[in-house]
């Protein structure tokens, strides 16, 4: 009698967070199949293979791939957000324009790294159906290269031309009024926080944050996992199996944030600190389309609100149909 040999499915992305870590590590695995993680830069739009389908998993922000999606390429995802950056947090504006509050941007210019990134999509959305914005009176600057048509004729974009400068330079520089994208490197943050021309748009952004989840169920993801449609087809039932994969890793993720392990962390109090969290937000990393669906609708009435589809997506069009009842 012979065995089957598992399935080899290439996991391929640069998250590394506590979540993901019991996946990575092997801890947590899915039913017949050997996940390979695969770190470093995926260029998804440079591969055919993307486009077609013809990859296992990866881990990619959604802002990119809703628009894929919308133009026909061959993939699914899976309700499994890897990286969540509450919104509020990234919102910046020049000190000396007059800017005082949400309304006060209408007529100004906003630099972004990318215009359909899930950061700067879920900023547009609250400053338009929470904050009475018209975001037909924003300008948009871009500081990367154009990857998709903008089908909203009423949105004023941009992309910057000349040497590659990211927003936040820009909104340092004064090159620009605002700016929100994600921010990653510690001297963005040590520039922006320490410069008395600029502030944050939202000084309460972490009572706003908690505002949102709480009153909305809104806890903004910016990655999710993506399947090759091919794999997908190949293989019936397997997005499922990696999803359940997915959701165990953060099960035992949050036994070790909670658990007596020295070295887990940087934080010399990082127990007390995932306690706390969960006291005041509850499991705000858990998956799957019920506890996001509010999440995900508004995400998929943004990109089409803004043009960055021509259409307003639907959760079968978007999701793998085994995890349509998670």
């Amino acid at each position: 009698m012979t065995t089957q040999a598992p399935l080899e499915l290439t996991f391929q992305g640069q998250q590394r967070n506590d979540m993901l870590m019991p996946l990575l590590q092997g801890r947590s695995t899915a039913e017949g199949v050997v996940i390979r993680p695969t770190p470093g830069p995926v260029d998804y739009f440079s591969d055919p293979r993307y486009r077609n389908g013809e990859f296992g998993i990866l881990d990619a922000n959604w802002g990119d791939i809703i628009p894929t999606i919308d133009q026909g390429w061959d993939v699914k995802c899976l309700p499994v957000f890897t990286k969540r950056k509450l919104a509020y947090t990234y919102v910046w504006v020049r000190a000396d324009r007059g800017i005082n509050g949400p309304k006060d941007l209408e007529g100004k210019t906003f630099a972004t790294g990318f215009y359909e990134g899930a950061v700067a999509t879920f900023t547009r959305g609250f400053l338009h159906h929470f904050h009475g914005v018209d975001l037909a009176k924003l300008k948009w600057l871009v500081t990367t290269p154009k990857r998709f048509d903008v089908y909203n004729t009423r949105v004023q974009v941009e992309y910057a031309s000349g040497p590659r400068k990211g927003h936040v330079d820009r909104l340092l520089d004064g090159e620009v009024d605002a700016c929100t994208s994600d921010i990653t490197a510690s001297k963005d943050w040590a520039a922006l926080e320490s410069n008395p021309n600029v502030k944050r748009l939202f000084p309460n952004y972490q009572e706003l944050n908690l505002q949102l989840y709480r009153e909305h169920r809104i806890c903004t993801p910016v990655h999710l996992i993506l399947m090759g449609g091919k794999t997908y087809r190949d293989h019936p039932g397997l997005a499922r199996r990696v999803y359940d994969a997915f959701d165990r890793s953060r099960a035992l993720a949050y036994e070790d944030l909670l658990g007596d392990q020295p070295g887990l962390s940087g934080n010399l109090y990082s127990r007390e600190a995932m306690r706390d969290q969960m006291r005041e937000w509850g499991d705000v990393w858990k998956g799957g389309i019920t506890a996001n669906r509010n999440t995900i609708a508004a995400f998929l009435d943004y990109t089409y609100e803004h043009g960055v589809t021509q259409k307003r997506l639907t959760l079968d069009q978007v999701f793998a149909a085994d995890t349509l009842d998670t």
